[in-house]
């Protein structure tokens, strides 16, 4: 009989000590769990801050490098007397190599969009993420008349070193350029590079006043310009197209700074497309 209560005792106490057992076994999986939960959201949070910087980033490399390459296209017109043949082509060649028909220009360097990219790659890796850009499109057009909207299509893939999390979507990256101060295309080249014209937009409402003509001298002088619906638009004057838009804009062509320059004087109208041009203004 006294076997019989050790024998229970023992069973007894060996289903305590296994319950014991078991119980640590699950505190610890579960404290052990609690643990990889917590920086598990710890590293998705940093994905998250991270992938904001990027938007914010990327935004600010497309203005930088849209930029960049309108004042390249200016560079590379004054350089070699010609206007651009392939807008779309030219642009999207300078923003992503730096290049326009291969040759490289210097206002370009370190200022692609790929260069922009490839800096936020090395930001991340710092803070164990891989970060991977496909650029999938770029497309340049007028909103309105004193600036140009670049869309960027980019997909971005975003993932953590330890496999925590990882983030996919296609972005669409947008950012305007002001062309106001850039130099007008048509009079680079129409001058042989001899009167150039920075665009300016005109602050003048009335030009003639009661029969005070100053503020059209001083519109004319300067050749400042207004919007004309009649007129090309920036883009256009970069390709040499003299053909309207919606958003075009127009300068009086300062014909004394022309002869100063000595150039030859045509007897047309002294607005810059029709000047520039050879339609019959009759």
């Amino acid at each position: 009989m006294a076997i019989n209560k050790k024998g229970i005792f023992f069973t007894y106490a060996a289903i305590a000590l296994s319950a014991v057992i078991i119980l640590s076994v699950n505190v610890y999986k579960t404290y052990e769990m609690r643990e990889d939960i917590e920086v598990i959201g710890v590293r998705i949070n940093t994905m998250n801050n991270f992938i904001k910087d990027v938007e914010q980033d990327l935004e600010k490399g497309l203005y930088i490098s849209s930029f960049r390459a309108f004042a390249s296209m200016n560079q590379y017109i004054a350089s070699n007397g010609t206007f651009i043949t392939n807008l779309e082509e030219s642009f999207n060649e300078l923003i992503l190599e730096g290049t326009l028909d291969g040759e490289e220009l210097s206002l370009m360097k370190y200022s692609t969009f790929t260069d922009w990219a490839n800096k936020i790659k090395i930001q991340a890796d710092k803070i164990d993420i891989l970060v991977n850009f496909t650029i999938t499109d770029i497309s340049i057009n007028h909103t309105d008349a004193w600036s140009v909207l670049t869309v960027a299509g980019i997909d971005i893939i975003v993932k953590d070193k330890k496999n925590t999390s990882s983030w996919k979507r296609n972005k669409i990256i947008t950012t305007k350029v002001s062309i106001e101060n850039f130099e007008d295309p048509l009079y680079v080249v129409n001058s042989r590079g001899r009167a150039t014209n920075a665009i300016v937009k005109s602050t003048i409402i009335d030009f003639v006043d009661e029969g005070d003509i100053s503020n059209l001298l001083m519109h004319l002088n300067n050749s400042y310009y207004i919007e004309s619906n009649t007129s090309p638009n920036f883009l256009m004057r970069l390709q040499g197209d003299l053909s309207n838009s919606p958003t075009g804009i127009e300068s009086l062509v300062n014909l004394g700074e022309f002869q100063t320059q000595g150039l030859a004087i045509k007897d047309r109208s002294a607005v810059d497309y029709i000047y520039f041009g050879t339609q019959s203004t009759v």
